[in-house]
């Protein structure tokens, strides 16, 4: 799971890099950054990157969970869960508006005819993820 995350991150990285780099061609921020010493323009530029690429991620992430509730007025079969299941993995969830959108997302696919295997991979996949937490009483010998 982690290393899924880290490929998609790593991916956004990238294209924020294409992104700064045309736009310094563009607008000639590229002669700026040359005039600063070395030891600013590279936490300057690394800092840049890194904040795009979590920004882009994390509206890659916002997407696809609108997606996935534009998704649920169709039939959700097993196979649409599973992948459902890999994109829910690569995303962070750092929000908690996303991990609310996803237990929404769950109680709509119950309430409508969706097979009880996809149910259940789905329900498995947000448990495994912290997004659904299973009440259980403990089992014991003794009455309580």
């Amino acid at each position: 799971m982690k290393q899924r995350s880290i490929v998609n991150f790593s991916y956004w990285f990238v294209i924020g890099l294409i992104g700064w780099t045309m736009l310094s061609f563009v607008t000639g921020l590229r002669d700026r950054l040359a005039s600063l010493p070395i030891y600013e323009s590279i936490p300057l530029v690394l800092a840049v990157l890194l904040t795009t690429g979590v920004l882009l991620k994390m509206a890659r992430d916002e997407w696809w969970i609108r997606y996935l509730n534009r998704q649920t007025q169709f039939y959700i079969g097993h196979e649409t869960v599973v992948t459902w299941c890999l994109i829910i993995d690569s995303m962070w969830l750092i929000r908690k508006p996303m991990r609310r959108e996803l237990r929404h997302l769950y109680r709509h696919i119950t309430r409508t005819k969706a097979s009880p295997e996809a149910i259940e991979t789905l329900a498995n996949e947000l448990v495994e993820r912290g997004i659904l937490i299973v009440y259980s009483r403990p089992k014991s010998d003794h009455p309580a």
